[in-house]
């Protein structure tokens, strides 16, 4: 295949497509249009919702980074020093701030019609400093009922929906609907046992955090008889930065004794879940792509019957058949290049900010269109590649007879 070649075969394309039906190429064109947006909006969807259910869980439990006791040489129950380590953690370069938590195992119990029939449930009670966590983590966010105060008193409690009860939370076991006012009393794991104030209860779905019960770190404290240790210290990250391998290094450097958990270990089990939803956004854009190829197929096929006999002629005349069947993969070219272009134009200039000014709640928050850029022009390569293919492979089912089978049928 020579240029000429190659500028006969675009003549030839750029003439059939002049004049051929208008009707028939915007109607092609729209619908290719159509499963390019498809395409773009499914695979952005599903990343928007696994993206969000792993933000939510980052946001609600566990940080980029959780660091714990060190279990070698000697198993420790606290990291001990905790303020000391964590200012020198802050000074790493992209850390957006650490705060530090008490996890204390004990049951709360709960009468709810004052007649002796208490509610008896196992926790997670976490002993946490209010101000610190509320700069880190979006608890504070997600109120259900009352506050979540940047001072806990003594006697306070802030409940999560689903140890509360009453608030749809799908649970085994809760307090029966423990609201704002409502005293609970604590048996610590320890001995130790006492009354408490619900200040109020957070509401959130995706994540184990509606599980828990929050003191204030002093609390804690005494309830532990323990003073500047922690049971976990989370850690914010600025992940445009630097990547979570490289913030965990740097921690190790600092705290070589201590367990380091990024998110992304901390998480596996929803990273199972993230995985399976990119499985099925491959899936959707194979099937999408295929549903783009056999329409070109079908639509090139019907145009090139159309004209069998303009064909022929057209190879009586010494044009050889290579030649129109280049034609007919330029005209596949041109209009899936055209649907990508306007598919594009639909997904950005329409579905993406009309998603952003009318978001649709998800249990996790907003639904939000995520896909990049390396992704959108994967998508129209595939896109394109399969147009070439399917305009080829339905010419050359009429270009490869003779011609005067061609010509006369």
């Amino acid at each position: 295949m020579t240029h000429n070649d190659a500028k006969v075969a675009f003549f030839i394309a750029h003439k059939t497509i002049r004049r051929g039906s208008k009707s028939v190429v915007l109607l092609l064109i729209g619908v290719l249009s159509l499963v390019f947006f498809n395409l773009l909006f499914i695979r952005g969807f599903l990343a928007g919702f696994s993206n969000g259910v792993l933000i939510s869980m980052i946001d609600t439990s566990t940080g980029h980074i959780v660091i714990l006791p060190q279990e070698e040489p000697v198993k420790r129950g606290f990291i001990i020093n905790q303020q000391e380590l964590r200012n020198e953690i802050e000074t790493i370069p992209g850390i957006v701030g650490t705060t530090r938590r008490y996890i204390l195992g004990g049951a709360i119990t709960f009468d709810k019609n004052k007649n002796g029939q208490s509610q008896f449930v196992s926790a997670p009670i976490l002993g946490a400093n209010q101000i610190e966590d509320k700069k880190l983590m979006t608890i504070k966010n997600n109120m259900a009922a009352g506050e979540f105060p940047d001072v806990l008193r003594d006697d306070d409690i802030v409940l999560g929906s689903n140890l509360a009860g009453g608030y749809e939370a799908v649970q085994s076991a809760d307090l029966g609907g423990a609201t704002v006012g409502d005293k609970v009393q604590i048996f610590y794991s320890n001995g130790y046992n006492k009354i408490y104030t619900v200040r109020g209860v957070f509401h959130v779905v995706i994540g184990f955090a509606g599980n828990n019960a929050y003191i204030s770190d002093k609390e804690a404290e005494r309830v532990l008889s323990t003073y500047n240790q922690a049971s976990e210290i989370i850690v914010r990250v600025d992940l445009d930065r630097h990547p979570v391998g490289y913030y965990v290094q740097k921690i190790k450097t600092i705290a070589p004794n201590l367990r380091i958990e990024p998110y992304t270990s901390r998480l596996a089990a929803i990273g199972v879940l993230i995985d399976s939803f990119n499985v099925i956004a491959v899936i959707i854009g194979l099937i999408s792509i295929l549903v783009a190829g056999a329409t070109i197929f079908i639509m090139i096929y019907i145009n090139a019957l159309s004209k069998k006999k303009q064909i022929g002629i057209i190879k009586a005349v010494g044009i050889k058949a290579e030649i129109v069947e280049l034609s007919y993969v330029f005209q596949a070219l041109f209009f899936s290049v055209l649907a990508v272009i306007f598919g594009t134009l639909i997904f950005y200039g329409l579905a993406k900010p009309y998603l952003t000014a009318n978001p649709i709640q998800m249990p996790y928050g907003p639904a939000l269109l995520v896909i990049s850029i390396e992704q959108v022009i994967t998508s129209a390569v595939s896109m394109i590649v399969i147009a070439g293919i399917a305009g080829f492979a339905s010419s050359r089912l009429i270009s490869k007879k003779q011609i005067v089978e061609t010509i006369w049928g």
